[in-house]
């Protein structure tokens, strides 16, 4: 697991030397899990970079991201394709503990025109076979969340989510991360 806190910090130096100029900040937190990300807003797309940690499973992943965004700031809809290339740290018998993936998915957000301080957020991110660079087979990443703006540059949210990582060994190893509810915080600077 050194892998592990090497990734950690450097994800966390990353994100704390680029937080003057992100365009959103998150983390989200179970008793067993720590997730967090932030997105770089560059226009017409965006840069996002993340880390989570399952203390159960013993499992850390972390991504870099580029994606195109599309958001009327008038309108109610905010969407975004992209694709994410994947680190990931498990404790695998007989096996390598370091996977790595190119995940293609999206997010979309959409504020509710009647009440404008509640949205509702998801998002996908899937690799298949043809794009695991190692020993995986497959992996998805998912997250849906209920969010209420405290301030204006603030949400909080309670959110569903799940990673799993299905390797290509003999024994068809699956792995679950971060599978469950979660609470946590966007910030907009």
């Amino acid at each position: 697991m050194y892998f592990t806190h090497k990734a950690l910090l450097l994800t966390a130096g990353i994100l704390g030397s680029s937080l003057v100029s992100a365009s959103t900040a998150t983390v989200a937190l179970t008793n067993e899990t720590v997730k967090g990300d932030a997105n770089f807003d560059m226009g017409t797309y965006g840069v996002d970079a993340g880390f989570s940690y399952d203390k159960d499973e013993s499992i850390s992943t972390g991504y870099i991201g580029l994606g195109i965004e599309d958001s009327d700031p008038t309108g109610p809809l905010q969407v975004g394709l992209g694709a994410r290339i994947y680190g990931i740290d498990t404790d695998l018998k007989n096996d390598s503990d370091i996977s790595v993936a190119i995940a293609l998915g999206g997010w979309y957000r959409y504020t509710i025109p009647e009440a404008n301080r509640l949205s509702i957020f998801g998002s996908l991110y899937y690799a298949p076979e043809s794009l695991s660079l190692t020993n995986l087979n497959h992996m998805y990443v998912y997250e849906v969340r209920a969010e209420y703006m405290t301030m204006k540059n603030a949400r909080a949210f309670v959110s569903y989510g799940k990673t799993r990582i299905v390797y290509d060994n003999a024994a068809g190893t699956r792995k679950e991360a971060n599978n469950g509810f979660a609470v946590g915080a966007t910030v907009e600077f």
